[in-house]
């Protein structure tokens, strides 16, 4: 059992935080909560800390109500493991089982694998400087004096929805201490490595060596929260709040230059198991093993858009075959059924007509005109008079 003076307890909460204290103390985190909530102490939000954290003004904090009633309050404390009853030897498996789940973050820390190192010996004039630039990533616990210039803007908050600036995506609209710190380690370190920022109101994009644009978004993902209508929170529309969970979700894509619109994307989540620095690791080597994927991505785009572009000259050729084929033929059907047509037209003018007669000329210099139009040419008719007439264009 743990007893604390109410306004000790109010200020505990208020110094470190709900979750600092609670370990600090020894007590569980809901019960910790219950307390402060059952005794009208009241709790610090997440926007208190994104504020006081940013710098720019101490945020107001709530006066205890009824300082003076100085009650003690009596909370149980956690359960403790049973590691005295056998210290050899559950203190030597805590240090195995200890082992054991650090294991995996020891990737990130220690040396590179021979697959990590592939992605930078593909930038093999850099290699050693990437290499180095990786080796030496960390980030402080607090934000540096100076800042990047993109953390310096987006402090600011002055940012409208589509301007240019760095996007926090966050359903509670709040950011924790350790994202500014990890996004500037992040950026200063892609410079380092001869990269260029560019924030843009939908996602920030990193240029490496002027040929390669990588599109990163940060997201912090929260847990929704049920209001009770004893919160002063509580009202008919507003019924929960979001709060961030206190991991970093980095969504990292590639653009192609004939595909702006388009990109393959991989979320690189945070998990309780991994610190900031195991994922700023586990992102910057990311970044560097895209090139190699987007130049494959290139090659292959090259051999589709030969292939096609012969497809498409084959087609080209075959259709033009086809137009000439279809023209003479036509023109063929044409010259035969004008040949016929004048052809009746002469033996029915000969069989008809007295041959020294006027009628008959003229009836033989139509027989003509049919047949070749261009050669007897017609002073009042035309090309389009003589399709109308015979109407084979329909047959």
């Amino acid at each position: 059992m743990l007893s604390i003076s109410r306004k000790d307890l109010y200020g505990e909460i208020w110094s470190v935080g709900m979750t600092k204290a609670a370990k600090k103390i020894d007590i569980p985190y809901d019960k910790l909560k219950k307390a402060c909530v059952d005794h009208d102490i009241p709790l610090p939000t997440q926007s208190y800390w994104s504020k006081l954290y940013m710098g720019n003004e101490k945020p107001s904090q709530p006066e205890l109500p009824k300082a003076e009633d100085n009650v003690v309050i009596t909370i149980k404390k956690a359960k403790k493991q049973q590691v005295k009853l056998a210290p050899k030897k559950i203190v030597k498996s805590t240090k195995q089982k200890e082992k054991q789940e650090s294991s995996p973050l020891k990737t990130s820390h220690g040396k590179l694998s021979e697959q990590e190192k592939s992605y930078f010996s593909y930038f093999k004039q850099d290699e050693n400087r990437l290499i180095g630039i990786y080796n030496n990533l960390k980030i402080n616990k607090t934000l540096s004096s100076k800042p990047h210039k993109v953390i310096v803007g987006y402090r600011k908050k002055t940012q409208f929805y589509r301007e240019d600036q760095l996007r926090i995506k966050s359903a509670s609209g709040e950011i924790f201490p350790e994202v500014l710190p990890f996004i500037d380690s992040l950026f200063k370190a892609l410079e380092k490595a001869g990269a260029k920022i560019v924030t843009k109101y939908e996602e920030t994009e990193i240029i490496l060596k002027d040929k390669y644009t990588i599109t990163l978004n940060f997201k912090l993902p929260c847990r929704k929260i049920n209001l009770s209508p004893k919160d002063e929170r509580y009202s008919t529309y507003h019924t929960f709040e979001y709060e961030t969970k206190g991991t970093i979700n980095v969504e990292i894509g590639y653009k192609l230059y004939w595909r702006n619109w388009g990109r393959s994307e991989k979320n690189i989540n945070q998990t309780k198991r991994m610190s900031t620095e195991d994922l700023l690791r586990k992102v910057f080597v990311y970044i560097f093993s895209l090139p190699e994927i987007i130049d494959e991505r290139e090659k292959e785009y090259i051999i589709q858009e030969k292939q096609r572009l012969k497809e498409e000259e084959k087609r080209l050729i075959l259709q033009e075959n086809r137009d000439n084929e279809y023209t003479k033929t036509k023109q063929l059907i044409n010259n035969s059924l004008n040949y016929f047509y004048s052809k009746l037209v002469q033996e029915y003018v000969t069989t008809e007509m007295e041959k020294d007669s006027e009628e008959y000329r003229w009836a033989m210099e139509k027989a003509n005109w049919i047949r070749d139009s261009e050669k007897h040419p017609d002073d009042l008719l035309n090309n389009a008079d003589k399709t109308l007439m015979l109407r084979y264009e329909n047959k």
